[in-house]
């Protein structure tokens, strides 16, 4: 029963590491530093014994080599027949049981399957039912987000700012990673991404998520860092 709740301990021990490494994308280093803690309480339940058995062993057999040794040479000086002796072959290592190894490889296939759908669901930040959140904003159509804002009209109409290195493109309706590539096309690297619907989710995998809103508007002139895209999950609301 011990092996399989060492199986248990571990596949916990995955579960909180992967928090805690949720906690620090989202920059809560408190949580994710007793997350570590406490993942590394269950490592040590995991793997405590197996490793403490294995030195255990490896020190018995180094003795034992060492007391033969020993035995060999005494004899050798005695003139005694026994020191010509072949060494007594090797302890076999204790053998894994195939329930045991069947248990760990579920244990870790729960654990990545639960890391590849957090990833998928955009690692979701712990609610606070005091923030508020907002709706994500939804165009009406293709054509209204294709609209520039009076803003957008009249600041293509103004000479471009000194600092400005380009031009803001219409990516409303593309997915995160186009629409970041349209933007480095256009001249800048780097941009940002923010969750529409308020609850924090981080955009790990680009091209799960959909852009609904653009700040600054499109045919506005920007440099690295102006650009902040509103995304949703593409299996959510966005209007496209």
């Amino acid at each position: 029963m011990k092996p399989y709740l060492r199986v248990l301990a571990g596949m916990f021990a995955g579960i909180t590491l992967w928090l805690a490494f949720v906690e620090l994308i989202h920059g809560r280093f408190s949580p994710a530093f007793f997350q570590l803690l406490f993942t590394a309480g269950l490592v040590y339940l995991a793997v405590g014994k197996p490793l403490r058995d294995l030195r255990a062993r490896k020190q018995a057999e180094y003795a034992g080599l060492a007391a033969r040794a020993e035995a060999g040479h005494r004899a050798y000086l005695a003139g005694d027949p026994a020191a010509f002796a072949p060494p007594p072959p090797p302890a076999q290592p204790p053998k894994f049981r195939r329930g045991i190894v069947i248990a760990s490889l579920f244990a870790a296939a729960f654990v990545t399957f639960g890391i590849i759908s957090d990833i998928s669901d955009g690692l979701d930040a712990p609610s606070d039912e005091n923030s508020p959140t907002t709706a994500p904003a939804t165009p009406s159509s293709k054509a209204d987000a294709a609209t520039p804002t009076p803003t957008a009209a009249a600041a293509t109409t103004n000479p471009p700012s000194p600092s400005a290195t380009a031009v803001m493109p219409n990516v409303v309706c593309m997915n995160l990673q186009a629409a970041q590539d349209a933007i480095q096309a256009a001249g800048v690297f780097y941009s940002n991404s923010v969750d529409a619907t308020g609850a924090g989710r981080a955009q790990v995998w680009d091209r799960n998520w959909i852009v609904v809103e653009l700040t600054p508007a499109a045919g506005v002139d920007i440099d690295e860092g102006d650009v902040i895209l509103s995304v949703v999950r593409e299996d959510e609301p966005h209007g496209c």
